[in-house]
């Protein structure tokens, strides 16, 4: 109690020395040593905590601050985890785009190549089948065409000035009174080979009377391959000379001793059906085979791969001069290429075959120059010719054109765009890309009247660059560059080729403006291809290069005839007789000289 009493009153001294300091010495003037001793000690006892506690307080700051460190080191070890899983989380989303990208190119890829196996093969004469997005009538509107689809005309009214410039359709043919309603007879079928069966009219039953006489047509086939063989005698002459010669049994129908085609035992018919079967019906060698035992004839694939190798030698001169008229100086000619399949080393290997084609001339030259598809190939078909034009489609090896032969006008195909944004429609169901194809069914409409009309290259030229056509390429400008602008409407991966395509082969495909004589697309090419797509599905490769060197031989000959109109059966005949005859002289073994018309026979 005592102390507890000393303390108080230690305190009250405290604070009233603090109210009025004092000097030191007057502090404790007045306190016993007792009094002094435990206030020292008392006071170091203070000391002693508070410098306990400040330890503590130390060693507990120390602590935390340990701890905050090591917390600090965690939230940013933590953060850069974060920062890392933001990263790969951005890149798997990146991916994850990709990936959804991919799967839908490749999803309209497998669309396309659908439509392309087992729909309408033409590039240009299908429609997309959308009664809500049919072409409307053409008009001048150029000026407030913004590029949207709310721009668009509905329902328009033919623009003056273009009906001034406009070629008349022509009217619809009217159907002719069948035949056979006005009693009269007509036949669709002819042959030039024909038995005609009188009937015995001493036959009829007594008492018949003849009212009229009418024919009943019947057509057979019979067909048979007849081997030859001719005795040919071995004799001496009376001067000692060594001769031989075929001479013919009186009283015997023999005829005149048949030539075969030179490094063959073929007749010139047979080697001309071979070939025509070959190349014009694209009937596999094994099948022909089969067709020949048929007809009793044995023959091995080897023997008809032989003869037809060594009947294409004979065509090499005769394709010289139709490579010059084909090439000759001042024409317009349509290019085209596919693959094929070659046996190479025991490899089937993928090969290229090109061909050319001279619409004014009607010539169909095919090239196979090792399989290549490169541009050394064009440089050397085209080296030293001076066309005025050379038409194609969108391959890049065609740029030799622009890049090294700038007097050659190249000008691409209409059709290969429209396919494009057909696909885009069909598939991905764009409906900026039916505003495309309604564009280019207008120019197409165009260009079927002026055919329908027969216009002159001077007025085809004319009414191309008219006001009508000139305002359907413009919207259709103005909508392509809407389409390639920042604000350009989302599409998919086809609308994007398609688009693409059209914005880089733009002046090469409107060239067709600048000549009446030049077409709007590449088809002419496109058909003359084709036989060697067909040849190639029926009899799948080439077993070498030396084979498909024959095709190309072959299907040249072929695809002239047709455009020349000239039976292609006959005419092989008539080559092959010439040859067997001799006649070497192939300026006057061409299709236009020795060709039978197809018409006449």
């Amino acid at each position: 109690m005592e102390d507890k009493e000393f303390l108080l009153e230690s305190a009250r001294n405290l604070k009233r020395w603090e109210e009025t300091p004092r000097r030191l010495a007057e502090d404790y003037a007045d306190m016993t040593r007792d009094e002094l001793i435990k206030l020292i000690i008392y006071q170091r006892e203070r000391m002693e905590e508070s410098d306990a506690a400040r330890k503590e307080s130390d060693r507990r700051i120390s602590e935390l601050t340990d701890k905050i460190s090591e917390l600090t080191e965690l939230l940013r070890k933590s953060n850069e985890a974060t920062s890392a899983m933001a990263v790969q989380m951005s890149g798997l989303l990146e991916q994850l785009k990709e990936k959804d990208r991919k799967i839908s190119e490749l999803q309209s890829e497998v669309k396309a190549g659908r439509k392309d196996r087992f729909g309408r093969k033409s590039q240009k004469g299908t429609k997309v089948r959308d009664d809500a997005n049919r072409p409307t009538p053409h008009t001048d509107v150029k000026g407030g065409f913004d590029g949207t689809s709310a721009s668009l005309p509905e329902d328009l009214d033919v623009d003056a000035e273009a009906a001034a410039d406009t070629v008349p359709a022509s009217p619809a043919p009217q159907k002719g009174s069948r035949l056979y309603r006005l009693g009269k007879t007509y036949r669709t079928m002819d042959a030039d080979n024909r038995v005609f069966h009188r009937s015995d009219k001493n036959k009829l039953p007594e008492g018949a009377t003849v009212i009229r006489t009418y024919s009943r047509y019947a057509y057979n086939q019979e067909t048979v391959v007849t081997e030859h063989e001719y005795e040919i005698v071995v004799y001496r002459d009376k001067d000692g000379h060594v001769l031989c010669g075929y001479f013919p049994v009186d009283n015997e129908k023999e005829s005149p001793i048949i030539e075969s085609v030179p490094g063959t035992h073929a007749a010139p018919g047979l080697l001309a059906y071979l070939a025509f079967n070959r190349f014009f019906l694209d009937t596999p060698v094994y099948r022909e085979t089969g067709r020949l035992l048929q007809e009793r004839m044995r023959l091995s694939r080897q023997t008809i791969t032989n003869w037809l190798e060594k009947g294409s030698k004979f065509f090499n001169g005769v394709l010289e001069y139709l490579k010059d008229n084909c090439l000759e100086k001042d024409s317009i000619v349509n290019c085209d290429e596919t693959w094929c399949r070659v046996k190479v080393d025991g490899e089937y290997r993928k090969r290229y075959m090109w061909c050319l084609v001279n619409k004014s001339a009607r010539v169909a030259i095919y090239y196979y120059e090792d399989g290549s598809r490169g541009r050394k190939v064009l440089k050397n078909i085209l080296e030293g010719r001076e066309l005025r034009a050379l038409q194609t489609d969108g391959y890049n090896v065609y740029l030799y054109l622009d890049n090294e032969m700038l007097d050659i006008d190249h000008v691409c195909c209409m059709a290969h765009v429209r396919a494009k944004f057909k696909y885009a429609a069909e598939i991905e169901h764009d409906r900026y890309a039916r505003s495309f194809l309604e564009y280019i069914g207008r120019l197409y409409a165009l260009e079927k009247r002026y055919e329908e009309e027969k216009l002159s290259a001077e007025q085809v030229r004319h009414f191309r660059n008219s006001p009508e056509t000139t305002g359907i390429i413009i919207e259709m400008r103005s909508l392509l560059d809407l389409m390639k602008s920042e604000n350009a409407p989302r599409c998919g991966s086809l609308m994007e080729k398609a688009v693409g395509y059209l914005d880089h082969f733009w002046n090469r495909v409107f060239l067709y403006r600048k000549d009446g004589d030049y077409t709007i697309d590449n088809s002419l090419a496109e058909r003359c291809i084709r036989p060697l797509a067909n040849e190639r599905k029926n009899s799948l490769f080439f077993g070498s290069d030396k084979m498909a060197r024959v095709s190309a031989a072959y299907h040249s000959v072929v695809s002239t005839c047709k455009l020349q109109g000239y039976s292609i059966l006959e005419y092989l005949k008539k080559f092959f007789e010439e040859i067997a005859a001799g006649n070497r002289d192939y300026g006057k073994l061409m299709p236009s000289t020795i060709g039978i018309s197809a018409n006449k026979l």
